[in-house]
């Protein structure tokens, strides 16, 4: 299990997760089947090697943008039986495939490279009118022939030598993988997106970053070899994290993250937000509480809704809400306050790297809001169904609580300088850690000098456990205590 956390002045602005067992596949590039052709649909079954087919669908691409869209190919030229270069634009969901583009796109710090779109385009966060024409002629004479371009927001004050090495590393990239889909003798995964890690700093690495710290050598060690590559400014900026104390507890990350989970975002103020997500869209109502520093309600209301902006955007991204968002401010009699709500939140959601329209207020106060899905929301990354009230509620999953786990022995460990750990904890969560050898390395490695035993008990509720590093505690260990590795 990966994680990647941004914060700003210790609060949590983004926050991404990954397993091992459940790569993400969206960036994918395969060489697929056709397997069934819907003419009168433009799309087509495609397999990729996966349990379920992809869906293929002529007007499919991976970056959201309506001047792209209009350049892309109007007809689907397959067959049932060929073989096609496709990329994943979306993840697997229920018994839905992903979904497919031939339209390929390969993001790199500072370009979207295009190959087979004949396309130049600056990202709109770029304003500065000589930049654009800049990086626009930059663009048109470097684009490969019959393809394109996407400048990124870094490009703001990014280096034209470093843009021009990029653009020629995204080149050989799509040269290898033509070659490969060539070579490739039926169905092939021919490009995977890299780990979570290198994707998260090449997306929010810029010059406001201060500090990169990794709590693993190694990852260390190549995510510096990576930034000399893009942009030797940078590489030093990375640290290692070599400390007693676990990384989530010494930055907050674990409480702050634990909230995400929660209906109830408390607003500075004493308002609250209370999120609540269906099969159709997310609804998220905006409440008062006990705030009442206006002269009047109608100032108080207004006070509330603005400072309510600034927490929607922050968890739209950090829960990595898509689809369709339905916000019900507190409801206002001044158009002009309408207006002013309306237009923060629209300022407030312009931080957000994936795109986010966000609509007029209409007559009952709704505001709707339609943000790109990317991944999986992360909430269902975190939570699964608990089996006792057949999928109406939700538990956190046994990584969630491993993650959680490794943090409080670590800082047992830490704070006590005992060398031997007894934790209490549910039955199932115990069998699912030793499975998955989630501290396999951590017990080779940091621990390989300290023993942690597990003991099943029923009373421990599914997020709970209970640490006691004490070494004479293993005079009376049960017969049910399993030794971790």
């Amino acid at each position: 299990m990966s994680s990647v956390s941004l914060l700003e002045e210790g609060r949590l602005i983004e926050f991404h997760i990954e397993y091992k067992e459940n790569n993400r596949l969206t960036g994918n590039i395969y060489k697929g089947k056709v397997e069934n052709v819907l003419h009168g649909l433009e799309s087509a079954f495609v397999n990729i090697g996966r349990g379920r087919n992809g869906f293929l669908y002529v007007g499919e691409t991976l970056d959201d943008r309506a001047d792209l869209r209009s350049v892309v190919p109007g007809a689907l030229d397959v067959q049932a039986g060929d073989y096609v270069m496709v990329q994943v634009t979306k993840e697997e969901v229920g018994q839905k495939g992903a979904r497919l583009t031939e339209n390929i796109s390969l993001p790199g710090r500072y370009v979207v490279f295009l190959p087979n779109i004949d396309f130049v385009g600056i990202s709109n966060k770029i304003t500065d009118a000589s930049r654009r024409e800049m990086l626009t002629k930059l663009l048109q004479k470097h684009k490969p022939a019959g393809g394109g371009l996407i400048a990124r927001t870094v490009c703001i004050d990014a280096k034209k030598k470093d843009i021009l090495a990029e653009i020629k590393r995204m080149q050989a990239l799509y040269e290898k993988i033509r070659a490969d889909f060539e070579k490739a003798q039926g169905i092939a995964l021919l490009h995977n997106e890299d780990d979570l890690v290198y994707r998260s700093v090449r997306d929010m690495l810029g010059g406001e970053v201060e500090r990169i710290i990794c709590n693993n050598a190694e990852t260390v060690q190549k995510l510096k070899n990576r930034l000399k590559e893009m942009d030797s400014d940078f590489s030093h900026k990375v640290e290692y994290y070599d400390s007693a104390y676990d990384l989530w507890d010494v930055f907050g990350i674990g409480q702050q993250v634990d909230k995400l989970l929660e209906r109830r975002v408390a607003l500075p103020s004493g308002g609250s937000l209370v999120v609540d997500r269906t099969e159709a869209l997310t609804a998220i109502d905006v409440n008062s509480g006990g705030f009442t520093a206006g002269a009047d309600h109608e100032e108080t209301v207004y006070l509330t809704n603005m400072e309510a902006t600034k927490e929607i955007a922050r968890q739209l991204q950090l829960r990595n809400i898509g689809g369709i968002i339905v916000v019900d401010f507190i409801d206002m009699l001044n158009a002009e306050h309408k207006t002013a709500v309306v237009e923060a939140l629209r300022e407030e959601v312009l931080r957000d790297r994936i795109k986010t329209r966000v609509q007029d207020m209409t007559q009952l106060g709704l505001v709707e809001i339609t943000r790109k899905k990317v991944g999986k929301e992360l909430s269902t990354k975190l939570l699964e169904p608990c089996a006792h009230c057949k999928g109406s509620g939700s538990v956190p999953n046994a990584y969630y609580v491993a993650r959680k786990l490794r943090a409080a022995v670590t800082r047992a460990f830490a704070d006590t300088g005992c060398e031997n750990a007894i934790v209490q904890i549910g039955a199932g969560v115990m069998d699912a850690i030793f499975a998955s050898r989630y501290f396999a390395s951590i017990c080779a490695n940091e621990w390989k000098n300290k023993r942690v035993y597990l003991v099943p008990n029923s009373q421990v509720r599914p997020l709970g456990f209970v640490v006691s590093a004490n070494d004479d505690a293993f005079l009376n260990l049960p017969t049910t205590a399993r030794l971790l590795y």
